[in-house]
Formats: C-alpha cells, structure tokens, sequence
C-alpha cells in the first residue's frame, strides 16, 4: 500500500524526470543487483534474439520491434527493460527494495498478457506461442526470490 510518504517520494523523483521517462539504463545496470538473473536472460533466448533473425532482416524495423527493441539505444536483442520497462526511474537500489515505490516508478511485472505484444498468430514461429510452456523457459527470477 502506498503511504504518504511514498507519494510524496514518487512526486519527487517522477516530476523531475518525466522528460526522461522513457530512458533505458541497460541489462549491465541490472546485472550489478541481479547477477543470476542476468546470466539465465544472457544464455536463454531473449539475449540471442536479434541474432535469430536471418541476417537480411536484421537491421529490418519490422523485425526490430520485437527482435531488439531497444536496437536505437544500442542494446542488442530483447533486453530486462523491454519486458520490465525502462529503468532510469526504478532502478536505483533504494528504490528496488521497495516493491510498491519500485511499480510505482515504471517496474513491469511482465507476464502471458505482455508476451502476446510479439508472440502472436501472425508471428512468423514454426509453432504456435504456449505461453504456459514457454515462460518456465525464460524464468530467471528464481534465485533472486530464494533468497527475498
């Protein structure tokens, strides 16, 4: 629940930077804190995604949008913030170890409903997206709640 308090900070920390709210912060930001997390993401198929592409598409910005979407701040593949949103706000320490300040300033809970942006039916795939079998596959926030 957010208290007073939290409001307060938010407004602080918000107002200032909604001019760059969109600014992303990069995976190595999120691998200081969350080292585990970052090597499961570094070796599953999010990392590797632009790289999937034939090399004729690559630089292609129908294919970017979900392959790297992150490609014009020179982030290669699908990185923590296109699915976590971006960090500029959130990713302070501090703010972290709130989880209601961390939401609060932009933390995405990703989850079936936010695969579906890019995994859809008119997605080129030699299979349809299975959600239920395919997120056990990206899980890469088990450590992390091991030790929380």
């Amino acid at each position: 629940m957010l208290t007073p308090f939290h409001v307060v900070v938010v407004c602080a920390l918000a107002l200032p930077a909604l001019a760059s709210a969109g600014d992303r912060v990069g995976p190595e930001t999120c691998k200081a804190c969350h080292p585990a997390a970052y090597a499961r993401w570094r070796a599953g198929p999010h990392a590797r995604a632009r790289e999937s592409l034939p090399e004729k598409s690559r630089d292609d910005r129908r294919c970017l949008s979900c392959h790297a979407p992150d490609a014009a701040e020179g982030i290669s593949g699908v990185s923590c913030e296109a699915c976590h949103g971006p960090g500029a706000l959130y990713a302070a320490s501090y703010v972290m170890r709130d989880p209601e300040l961390s939401r609060a300033l932009g933390l995405v809970d990703p989850g079936e409903r936010s695969c579906a942006a890019c995994h859809t039916d008119s997605t080129p795939s030699l299979e349809r997206f299975d959600a239920k079998r395919k997120l056990p596959l990206i899980e890469h926030w088990v450590d992390e709640r091991k030790e929380h």
